[in-house]
């Protein structure tokens, strides 16, 4: 019985988890049991200063302190792309966002919320959240799911890797910077500086300039119908929405997509001898033409008898491991 009383005791405790991505930032509130009982969203606006940023979370924080009457919580944890010194709270930089050069978001915090403050990269957070709430819960060929490589996919493409139940972050916090993997030396220029990262072919951005591009040949595309005629309403959503339509074009723009990270994990998987790749994010929701195109490129690609036995998964958290993630920086 008072093991029963203390699991119910520490499912009381409170959490905020916040997802921070290149496009919006989630907020939630998170049991120590990694249920949900509160989130909402606000726009990130990735180009304005890192002080705006972080101010624009603070009043999110209080916003979602206030709406939901929490008086007494353990603490916040924060998910951001970028590399992160999760030991001091800095972000040292941040590709997708505006003078991320060496941000102490933990100091700018805790001087707002006298609470304990904890800090990570966005992937490694939404592979926390698998391994802890989601994927890592399942068993696989092998049994339970301990070692896993996540590639989020949204404005930017991240990654955090797991291995017998632990998160390889690096010497210097940096491991799992799948997105900036080059494929092609001489492809398309990444917001990092260098060319051919698989986020210059898998960002949102990235996807949504192929497909403006190729619209030229594919005139009765559904996705101009879905768009109302107008370019500048193309989003990934509407590209899925034409993909389960049946409609070529997009389902063209999908295959390749995956192509181009099936190629770029199979330098993943030659070194890690990893079986399980978890998709997730915002383009993860794409459905099974992404995800099969992925996982087939990444057999053609990688040295088969590693390969062979690959499988590539949607996310189980779907939308929600960045957050359940965060909260479990403090969690466990």
């Amino acid at each position: 019985m008072k093991r029963l009383k203390i699991k119910r005791l520490q499912d009381r405790k409170q959490i905020i988890g916040i997802d921070i991505g290149g496009t919006s930032i989630k907020f939630g509130i998170v049991s120590s049991a990694g249920k949900i009982t509160g989130e909402f969203s606000i726009p990130t606006f990735a180009e304005q200063s890192p002080e705006k940023v972080l101010e624009q979370i603070s009043l999110g924080i209080k916003k979602i302190l206030e709406g939901n009457s929490l008086q007494r919580f353990e603490g916040i944890g924060i998910g951001i792309p970028g590399k992160v010194n999760v030991k001091t709270g800095i972000v040292t930089s941040a590709p997708n966002f505006a003078e991320w050069n060496r941000v102490n978001v933990k100091q700018f915090l805790s001087k707002k919320f006298k609470s304990r403050i904890e800090i990570d990269n966005d992937a490694n957070c939404a592979a926390l959240g698998e391994l802890h709430f989601g994927i890592g819960k399942s068993a696989g060929p092998f049994g339970k799911i301990k070692s896993f490589v996540m590639i989020t996919l949204g404005t930017g493409v991240g990654g955090g890797i797991i291995v017998d139940g632990k998160l390889i972050r690096g010497e210097s916090g940096g491991a799992g910077e799948i997105g900036h993997i080059s494929i092609d030396y001489q492809g398309p220029l990444c917001r990092c500086g260098q060319h051919g990262c698989i986020e210059a072919y898998a960002g949102n951005n990235y996807i949504k300039q192929r497909t403006v591009q190729k619209l030229h040949e594919y005139p009765d595309s559904l996705i101009i119908d879905l768009a109302e005629n107008n370019l500048d309403k193309i989003e990934p959503k509407t590209i899925f929405e034409a993909s389960q339509q049946g409609d070529e074009l997009a389902n063209k723009i999908l295959t390749d997509t995956g192509r181009y990270i099936g190629i770029g994990l199979a330098s993943v998987i030659n070194i890690l001898d990893i079986k399980t790749f978890i998709i997730g994010g915002g383009v993860s929701a794409a459905g099974d033409v992404l995800i099969d195109s992925i996982e087939s490129s990444l057999k053609n690609h990688g040295i088969r008898e590693i390969v062979k036995d690959v499988k590539v998964y949607p996310a189980k958290l779907k939308n929600k491991a960045g957050i359940l993630g965060a909260a479990s920086l403090l969690i466990v």
